[in-house]
């Protein structure tokens, strides 16, 4: 019986050497393609080059308008024009939905077109009642701490989401449900968004039935110019804690009285548990609706006000009577309350300039 053992250990032994010295001589099918994948690059001087992985990712720069990869040569810029594929995951990670992007991870792409993929999305945190996250390969729930983009699918973020994760960047997909306050204390720099909402000059708006209403800025703003819209949200501009220059096409929350829900304060579009108007913030322009009684209140830093647009029935006598650290005040009303000693001459225009000291 031992024996007829060692017999069958010796074949077995044999057997088992015999093929492995045969797969020596067989190609690796994943490793042998990888090392084996060039891709066509069309410079912009015309210059065609065929590219191996590692000389594409090295001049690697992401994805360009158009769809194709861009390479970066110095100063030079070439293109790859990627697969079918490509395209259908570049379209689900920049605007798909939660569904779309799940269900990512079947499609044949190269190692450069994974990488390209990677370079523009992998830092960025996908959320829908929780946080997703793209691997490179598919699409993943993770907490993702620290992510360089936020992009909110649906649903509305945690207040303190933005500012602990410290991310730079925010886009809103048309179920995202957002306020002003999401924005306190983060980091963000810039916001796009899909209809119904509009972001343009670092602000951020909501268009319903034909309204426009100002929800939010970027917080890192310094200079800010407020298009033309109906309402705007309280506390629209809390977050801006830099902010210097303003320009608005009314203070308060409506460009007229609308009734009992009408706050005219300028304010109003600081306001989060108090008045945050910046101690940076110096000069404001407005460019119509009304300046109410005591519309200034809570903006003792404020020093300069431009009103000229505005008629004189529209400002107030006491409008300013609270800014009192106001150096210039331009007003179709001349017969302004203010504090302090000043002189005042009649401007090109008509108004009343009232310069302090």
């Amino acid at each position: 019986m031992v024996k007829r053992k060692k017999i069958l250990f010796l074949i077995v032994g044999a057997v088992l050497s015999a093929v492995c010295i045969f797969t020596l001589f067989l190609p690796f099918p994943k490793a042998v393609a990888r090392a084996e994948e060039n891709y066509r690059c069309v410079w912009e001087d015309g210059e065609e080059t065929s590219e191996s992985y590692a000389s594409a990712f090295s001049m690697l720069q992401g994805i360009a308008e158009d769809g194709t990869i861009e390479l970066k040569y110095g100063t030079h810029v070439g293109r790859i024009t990627p697969g079918e594929d490509f395209y259908a995951y570049n379209d689900a990670l920049s605007k798909g939905s939660l569904l779309d992007l799940l269900l990512l991870g079947n499609g044949e792409l190269s190692r450069i077109e994974r990488a390209a993929l990677y370079e523009v999305y992998g830092g960025t945190a996908y959320y829908s009642a929780d946080a997703f996250r793209y691997t490179g390969e598919r699409v993943v729930r993770e907490n993702f701490k620290h992510p360089e983009k936020v992009v909110l699918l649906s649903g509305t973020l945690g207040r303190s989401y933005l500012s602990q994760t410290g991310a730079k960047e925010l886009r809103l997909a048309s179920e995202a449900k957002f306020s002003a306050d999401r924005l306190l204390g983060s980091r963000v720099e810039k916001i796009t968004a899909a209809a119904p909402y509009c972001a343009e000059n670092d602000l951020l708006y909501l268009d319903v039935a034909g309204q426009r209403r100002l929800l939010a800025a970027v917080p890192t703003a310094r200079k800010l110019t407020v298009g033309d819209c109906d309402y705007a949200d309280e506390g629209a501009l809390a977050a801006c804690t830099q902010l210097e220059d303003l320009t608005i096409p009314f203070a308060g929350n409506a460009k007229r009285n609308f009734g009992s829900r009408y706050d005219g304060t300028f304010a109003w579009l600081f306001s989060s548990d108090g008045f945050l108007v910046p101690k940076t913030l110096k000069t404001v322009r407005v460019l119509g609706g009304k300046l109410v009684s005591r519309c200034f209140y809570g903006c003792p830093y404020l020093q300069e006000v431009n009103a000229c647009g505005l008629s004189a029935e529209d400002v107030s006598d006491d409008a300013f009577a609270d800014m009192v650290g106001w150096k210039c005040v331009h007003s179709s009303n001349g017969n302004l309350i203010l504090t302090g000693k000043y002189s005042r001459h009649i401007a090109p225009c008509g108004c009343t300039v009232f310069v302090r000291g």
